[in-house]
Protein backbone atom coordinates (compact mmCIF):
# COMPACT_ATOMS: atom_id res chain seq x y z
CA UNK A 1 0.00 0.00 0.00
CA UNK A 2 1.26 3.37 -0.71
CA UNK A 3 1.57 5.46 2.16
CA UNK A 4 1.60 9.05 1.55
CA UNK A 5 4.30 11.54 3.44
CA UNK A 6 2.41 14.47 5.70
CA UNK A 7 4.28 18.01 4.53
CA UNK A 8 6.52 19.10 7.74
CA UNK A 9 3.90 21.91 8.30
CA UNK A 10 1.16 19.62 8.35
CA UNK A 11 3.11 17.44 10.63
CA UNK A 12 4.30 20.53 13.32
CA UNK A 13 0.54 21.68 13.21
CA UNK A 14 -0.20 18.28 14.31
CA UNK A 15 1.77 17.68 16.89
CA UNK A 16 1.57 21.35 18.83
CA UNK A 17 -2.39 20.42 18.53
CA UNK A 18 -1.94 17.95 20.60
CA UNK A 19 0.43 19.51 22.97
CA UNK A 20 -2.30 22.52 22.83
CA UNK A 21 -5.01 20.07 23.85
CA UNK A 22 -3.38 17.96 26.61
CA UNK A 23 -1.99 21.43 28.58
CA UNK A 24 -5.04 21.30 30.95
CA UNK A 25 -3.57 18.27 32.47
CA UNK A 26 -1.08 20.00 34.46
CA UNK A 27 -2.03 21.21 37.47
CA UNK A 28 0.92 23.51 38.75
CA UNK A 29 -0.03 27.02 36.55
CA UNK A 30 -0.70 29.94 38.53
CA UNK A 31 -4.07 31.11 39.12
CA UNK A 32 -5.87 34.12 39.34
CA UNK A 33 -7.79 34.66 43.12
CA UNK A 34 -7.98 38.35 43.39
CA UNK A 35 -7.81 41.82 42.00
CA UNK A 36 -4.36 42.00 40.13
CA UNK A 37 -1.82 44.78 41.26
CA UNK A 38 -0.93 46.19 37.56
CA UNK A 39 2.39 47.16 36.64
CA UNK A 40 2.61 48.94 33.23
CA UNK A 41 3.55 48.50 30.45
CA UNK A 42 4.93 45.46 31.80
CA UNK A 43 1.48 43.45 32.28
CA UNK A 44 0.61 44.44 28.12
CA UNK A 45 3.26 41.56 28.00
CA UNK A 46 3.20 37.60 28.43
CA UNK A 47 2.40 36.06 31.55
CA UNK A 48 3.83 32.82 30.86
CA UNK A 49 3.18 31.39 34.94
CA UNK A 50 -0.34 31.08 33.90
CA UNK A 51 -1.61 28.67 31.19
CA UNK A 52 -3.40 30.80 28.77
CA UNK A 53 -3.10 34.06 27.28
CA UNK A 54 -4.77 36.35 24.55
CA UNK A 55 -4.48 39.86 22.75
CA UNK A 56 -7.50 40.52 20.48
CA UNK A 57 -7.82 43.76 18.26
CA UNK A 58 -11.72 43.40 16.23
CA UNK A 59 -12.65 46.41 14.49
CA UNK A 60 -14.44 48.52 11.35
CA UNK A 61 -12.77 50.37 9.18
CA UNK A 62 -13.69 52.18 5.99
CA UNK A 63 -12.23 52.92 2.69
CA UNK A 64 -11.75 56.05 0.25
CA UNK A 65 -14.70 54.79 -1.90
CA UNK A 66 -16.92 54.13 1.65
CA UNK A 67 -17.31 50.68 1.84
CA UNK A 68 -17.21 48.96 5.23
CA UNK A 69 -14.94 45.47 6.99
CA UNK A 70 -14.72 43.94 9.93
CA UNK A 71 -11.08 42.73 10.77
CA UNK A 72 -9.30 40.36 13.66
CA UNK A 73 -6.34 40.14 14.72
CA UNK A 74 -5.63 37.49 17.66
CA UNK A 75 -2.54 36.19 19.55
CA UNK A 76 -2.81 33.03 21.34
CA UNK A 77 -0.05 31.89 23.78
CA UNK A 78 -0.54 28.49 25.68
CA UNK A 79 2.06 27.62 27.60
CA UNK A 80 2.71 23.61 27.70
CA UNK A 81 5.21 22.97 30.81
CA UNK A 82 4.65 25.50 33.99
CA UNK A 83 8.26 23.69 35.78
CA UNK A 84 11.56 25.74 35.46
CA UNK A 85 13.71 24.03 32.50
CA UNK A 86 16.13 21.66 34.13
CA UNK A 87 20.00 23.09 33.69
CA UNK A 88 21.40 21.91 30.06
CA UNK A 89 18.05 21.04 28.76
CA UNK A 90 17.32 21.90 24.97
CA UNK A 91 16.66 25.77 24.12
CA UNK A 92 14.46 23.82 21.63
CA UNK A 93 12.47 22.72 24.10
CA UNK A 94 8.73 23.39 23.37
CA UNK A 95 7.12 24.79 26.89
CA UNK A 96 4.62 27.31 25.26
CA UNK A 97 3.01 27.38 22.34
CA UNK A 98 1.62 30.59 19.91
CA UNK A 99 -1.09 30.74 17.61
CA UNK A 100 -2.67 33.77 15.55
CA UNK A 101 -5.78 34.36 13.89
CA UNK A 102 -6.65 37.01 11.27
CA UNK A 103 -9.59 37.66 9.93
CA UNK A 104 -11.42 40.02 7.46
CA UNK A 105 -14.98 40.54 6.52
CA UNK A 106 -16.03 42.35 3.01
CA UNK A 107 -19.48 43.77 4.46
CA UNK A 108 -20.38 44.53 0.80
CA UNK A 109 -19.57 41.77 -0.87
CA UNK A 110 -20.53 39.97 2.22
CA UNK A 111 -17.43 37.68 2.06
CA UNK A 112 -15.43 36.33 5.16
CA UNK A 113 -11.73 35.70 4.81
CA UNK A 114 -9.50 34.13 7.72
CA UNK A 115 -6.11 32.55 7.89
CA UNK A 116 -4.62 30.84 10.97
CA UNK A 117 -1.08 30.10 12.68
CA UNK A 118 0.51 28.06 15.05
CA UNK A 119 3.91 27.89 16.28
CA UNK A 120 6.16 26.66 19.27
CA UNK A 121 8.30 29.59 21.33
CA UNK A 122 11.36 28.33 20.55
CA UNK A 123 14.00 29.24 18.44
CA UNK A 124 12.91 32.30 17.86
CA UNK A 125 9.68 31.50 15.27
CA UNK A 126 7.14 33.05 17.65
CA UNK A 127 6.99 34.97 21.22
CA UNK A 128 5.92 37.30 23.46
CA UNK A 129 7.65 40.04 25.34
CA UNK A 130 6.84 40.18 29.25
CA UNK A 131 8.15 43.47 29.45
CA UNK A 132 5.52 44.70 27.30
CA UNK A 133 3.26 44.08 24.11
CA UNK A 134 5.54 43.03 21.68
CA UNK A 135 4.11 39.71 19.98
CA UNK A 136 5.56 38.11 17.46
CA UNK A 137 4.62 34.51 15.23
CA UNK A 138 6.57 34.44 11.89
CA UNK A 139 6.21 37.99 10.03
CA UNK A 140 2.85 38.80 12.15
CA UNK A 141 3.15 40.99 14.84
CA UNK A 142 1.62 43.25 17.16
CA UNK A 143 3.47 45.80 19.46
CA UNK A 144 3.13 48.85 21.22
CA UNK A 145 5.40 51.71 20.74
CA UNK A 146 6.36 54.57 23.39
CA UNK A 147 4.20 56.70 22.69
CA UNK A 148 1.38 53.98 23.33
CA UNK A 149 0.45 53.47 20.03
CA UNK A 150 -0.27 50.26 18.82
CA UNK A 151 0.98 48.34 15.61
CA UNK A 152 -0.62 45.16 13.77
CA UNK A 153 0.82 43.96 10.63
CA UNK A 154 -0.11 40.59 9.47
CA UNK A 155 -0.41 39.16 5.57
CA UNK A 156 -1.40 35.89 4.19
CA UNK A 157 -0.80 35.16 0.65
CA UNK A 158 -2.87 31.85 0.54
CA UNK A 159 -5.82 33.80 1.70
CA UNK A 160 -5.15 36.96 -0.03
CA UNK A 161 -5.70 38.95 2.97
CA UNK A 162 -3.49 41.51 5.11
CA UNK A 163 -3.46 44.76 7.46
CA UNK A 164 -1.10 47.02 8.26
CA UNK A 165 -3.10 48.82 11.31
CA UNK A 166 -1.68 52.07 13.71
CA UNK A 167 -4.32 52.17 16.61
CA UNK A 168 -4.26 55.17 19.23
CA UNK A 169 -6.26 54.60 22.45
CA UNK A 170 -9.23 57.53 22.24
CA UNK A 171 -9.35 56.61 26.38
CA UNK A 172 -8.07 55.16 29.05
CA UNK A 173 -7.31 51.30 30.01
CA UNK A 174 -10.57 49.40 31.63
CA UNK A 175 -10.35 46.74 34.29
CA UNK A 176 -13.16 44.48 33.78
CA UNK A 177 -14.63 43.04 36.82
CA UNK A 178 -12.96 43.57 40.15
CA UNK A 179 -10.47 46.00 39.34
CA UNK A 180 -9.29 43.43 36.56
CA UNK A 181 -10.20 40.48 38.50
CA UNK A 182 -13.20 38.35 35.96
CA UNK A 183 -14.54 35.39 37.38
CA UNK A 184 -15.86 32.93 35.31
CA UNK A 185 -16.66 30.21 37.72
CA UNK A 186 -17.67 28.89 41.07
CA UNK A 187 -14.15 26.99 42.22
CA UNK A 188 -10.93 29.33 43.44
CA UNK A 189 -8.94 30.36 40.13
CA UNK A 190 -11.73 29.79 37.97
CA UNK A 191 -11.34 33.66 36.72
CA UNK A 192 -8.99 35.59 34.61
CA UNK A 193 -7.60 38.61 34.55
CA UNK A 194 -9.32 40.77 31.89
CA UNK A 195 -8.30 44.53 30.58
CA UNK A 196 -9.24 46.45 27.33
CA UNK A 197 -8.55 49.33 25.74
CA UNK A 198 -12.29 50.01 24.43
CA UNK A 199 -11.73 52.76 21.80
CA UNK A 200 -8.51 52.85 19.36
CA UNK A 201 -8.42 55.10 15.99
CA UNK A 202 -7.61 53.05 13.51
CA UNK A 203 -5.38 53.92 10.30
CA UNK A 204 -3.46 51.95 8.19
CA UNK A 205 -4.15 49.94 5.17
CA UNK A 206 -6.21 46.43 4.35
CA UNK A 207 -5.46 44.19 1.89
CA UNK A 208 -9.06 42.02 0.27
CA UNK A 209 -7.80 40.04 -2.21
CA UNK A 210 -6.12 41.65 -5.07
CA UNK A 211 -6.92 45.14 -3.58
CA UNK A 212 -4.96 46.93 -1.23
CA UNK A 213 -6.49 50.44 0.31
CA UNK A 214 -6.22 53.30 3.12
CA UNK A 215 -8.87 52.80 5.84
CA UNK A 216 -9.97 53.66 8.90
CA UNK A 217 -12.25 53.55 12.04
CA UNK A 218 -12.05 52.40 15.23
CA UNK A 219 -11.09 49.15 16.96
CA UNK A 220 -11.48 47.59 20.84
CA UNK A 221 -8.47 45.88 22.38
CA UNK A 222 -8.59 42.97 24.76
CA UNK A 223 -6.05 41.00 26.77
CA UNK A 224 -6.69 38.69 29.57
CA UNK A 225 -4.79 35.80 31.08
CA UNK A 226 -5.23 32.84 33.34
CA UNK A 227 -4.81 29.19 34.14
CA UNK A 228 -8.51 27.63 34.85
CA UNK A 229 -11.59 29.58 33.75
CA UNK A 230 -14.71 27.71 33.16
CA UNK A 231 -16.99 25.56 35.10
CA UNK A 232 -17.74 22.27 34.00
CA UNK A 233 -21.34 23.21 33.26
CA UNK A 234 -20.09 25.88 30.84
CA UNK A 235 -20.03 25.18 27.45
CA UNK A 236 -19.33 28.64 25.49
CA UNK A 237 -19.88 31.98 25.99
CA UNK A 238 -21.22 35.25 23.70
CA UNK A 239 -19.21 38.33 23.98
CA UNK A 240 -20.49 41.83 22.96
CA UNK A 241 -18.71 44.80 22.32
CA UNK A 242 -20.21 47.61 21.68
CA UNK A 243 -19.30 51.23 20.90
CA UNK A 244 -22.32 53.36 21.30
CA UNK A 245 -23.19 56.90 19.50
CA UNK A 246 -23.78 59.02 22.88
CA UNK A 247 -19.83 57.85 23.30
CA UNK A 248 -20.73 55.32 26.17
CA UNK A 249 -19.01 51.40 25.64
CA UNK A 250 -20.48 48.25 26.67
CA UNK A 251 -18.85 44.41 27.45
CA UNK A 252 -20.99 41.77 27.94
CA UNK A 253 -20.34 38.19 28.00
CA UNK A 254 -22.95 35.63 28.50
CA UNK A 255 -21.71 31.98 29.81
CA UNK A 256 -23.49 29.86 28.44
CA UNK A 257 -25.02 26.23 29.92
CA UNK A 258 -26.02 23.52 27.61
CA UNK A 259 -29.46 24.01 27.87
CA UNK A 260 -28.72 27.69 26.49
CA UNK A 261 -28.89 29.39 30.31
CA UNK A 262 -26.91 32.27 31.10
CA UNK A 263 -24.36 30.87 33.97
CA UNK A 264 -23.84 32.88 37.23
CA UNK A 265 -20.68 34.39 36.74
CA UNK A 266 -22.04 36.17 33.11
CA UNK A 267 -21.34 39.74 33.56
CA UNK A 268 -20.52 42.94 31.90
CA UNK A 269 -19.00 46.42 31.83
CA UNK A 270 -20.26 49.53 31.04
CA UNK A 271 -17.55 52.68 30.31
CA UNK A 272 -18.88 56.04 30.32
CA UNK A 273 -17.28 58.71 27.96
CA UNK A 274 -15.19 60.25 30.93
CA UNK A 275 -13.85 56.46 31.39
CA UNK A 276 -15.66 55.87 34.49
CA UNK A 277 -16.53 52.12 34.42
CA UNK A 278 -19.64 50.23 36.01
CA UNK A 279 -19.77 46.62 36.48
CA UNK A 280 -22.87 45.06 35.24
CA UNK A 281 -23.87 41.97 37.02
CA UNK A 282 -25.33 39.04 35.00
CA UNK A 283 -29.14 39.29 36.91
CA UNK A 284 -29.18 42.91 35.68
CA UNK A 285 -28.58 42.59 31.90
CA UNK A 286 -31.21 40.50 29.85
CA UNK A 287 -30.52 38.99 26.64
CA UNK A 288 -32.58 37.14 23.60
CA UNK A 289 -31.58 35.76 20.35
CA UNK A 290 -33.90 36.36 18.25
CA UNK A 291 -32.28 35.32 14.49
CA UNK A 292 -29.75 32.47 13.53
CA UNK A 293 -27.71 31.55 10.58
CA UNK A 294 -26.70 28.06 10.10
CA UNK A 295 -23.23 27.44 8.38
CA UNK A 296 -23.17 25.05 4.90
CA UNK A 297 -19.71 24.17 6.14
CA UNK A 298 -20.02 22.74 9.90
CA UNK A 299 -23.81 22.89 9.96
CA UNK A 300 -23.68 24.95 13.08
CA UNK A 301 -26.36 27.22 14.43
CA UNK A 302 -25.22 30.51 15.45
CA UNK A 303 -27.89 33.07 17.38
CA UNK A 304 -26.64 36.16 14.95
CA UNK A 305 -29.37 38.74 15.73
CA UNK A 306 -29.99 39.60 19.94
CA UNK A 307 -32.20 41.48 21.85
CA UNK A 308 -29.96 43.20 25.19
CA UNK A 309 -31.43 44.84 27.81
CA UNK A 310 -29.68 46.97 30.77
CA UNK A 311 -32.93 48.31 32.07
CA UNK A 312 -31.05 50.02 35.56
CA UNK A 313 -29.32 52.12 32.69
CA UNK A 314 -31.60 52.52 30.12
CA UNK A 315 -30.21 50.22 27.65
CA UNK A 316 -32.62 48.36 25.29
CA UNK A 317 -31.01 47.66 22.19
CA UNK A 318 -31.73 45.45 18.91
CA UNK A 319 -28.24 44.03 17.48
CA UNK A 320 -27.96 42.71 14.13
CA UNK A 321 -24.60 41.15 12.53
CA UNK A 322 -23.58 42.94 9.30
CA UNK A 323 -22.81 39.99 7.45
CA UNK A 324 -23.89 36.14 8.77
CA UNK A 325 -20.48 33.85 7.89
CA UNK A 326 -18.11 34.90 10.17
CA UNK A 327 -17.44 31.48 11.43
CA UNK A 328 -13.95 31.12 11.94
CA UNK A 329 -12.27 27.03 11.32
CA UNK A 330 -9.36 27.40 13.98
CA UNK A 331 -9.27 23.47 14.27
CA UNK A 332 -5.54 23.38 12.92
CA UNK A 333 -4.33 25.68 15.71
CA UNK A 334 -6.76 26.36 18.83
CA UNK A 335 -8.81 23.25 17.69
CA UNK A 336 -11.24 26.02 18.50
CA UNK A 337 -14.38 26.43 15.63
CA UNK A 338 -16.18 29.86 16.58
CA UNK A 339 -18.31 33.13 15.24
CA UNK A 340 -16.67 36.02 14.95
CA UNK A 341 -17.99 39.21 13.41
CA UNK A 342 -19.13 42.89 12.94
CA UNK A 343 -22.67 44.07 14.28
CA UNK A 344 -24.70 46.89 14.81
CA UNK A 345 -27.19 48.13 17.70
CA UNK A 346 -30.34 50.31 16.99
CA UNK A 347 -32.91 51.15 19.83
CA UNK A 348 -32.79 53.20 22.94
CA UNK A 349 -28.86 54.36 21.44
CA UNK A 350 -26.95 53.35 18.21
CA UNK A 351 -23.87 51.95 17.14
CA UNK A 352 -21.20 49.44 16.12
CA UNK A 353 -19.46 46.64 17.60
CA UNK A 354 -18.41 42.79 17.79
CA UNK A 355 -19.57 39.67 19.13
CA UNK A 356 -18.10 36.12 19.05
CA UNK A 357 -19.77 33.08 20.28
CA UNK A 358 -17.88 30.09 21.27
CA UNK A 359 -19.11 26.52 22.20
CA UNK A 360 -21.80 25.88 19.57
CA UNK A 361 -19.37 23.61 17.39
CA UNK A 362 -18.56 21.63 20.76
CA UNK A 363 -18.03 22.65 24.48
CA UNK A 364 -15.28 24.87 25.65
CA UNK A 365 -15.40 23.08 28.88
CA UNK A 366 -11.58 22.21 30.03
CA UNK A 367 -10.15 24.06 26.79
CA UNK A 368 -10.62 27.43 28.89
Amino acid sequence: MLRQKLPQWMVVAILLAVCWAGAEQLTDWRRVIGPPELDLPRDHGAHPEYRTEWWYVTGLVTDDQGRRYGFQITFFRQGLDPTEPAPGSSKLRARQVMAAHLAVADIKERKFYHAERLRRVAGGLAGASEGDLDLWLDDWRMRRATDDAFTANAHDPAQAIGLALEMRPQRGLVRHGDGGYSRKGSEPGNASVYLSLTRLRVTGELEVGARSMAVEGEAWFDHEWGSSQLDTDTVGWDWFSLRLDDGNDLMVYLLRRADGSAGPFSSGTLVRPDGETVVLSGEGIEIEPRGWWESQKTNVRYPIDWKLRVPVEGIDLDLRSLMPNCELDGSATTGVVYWEGPIEATGSHSGEGYLEMTGYAGSMSGVF
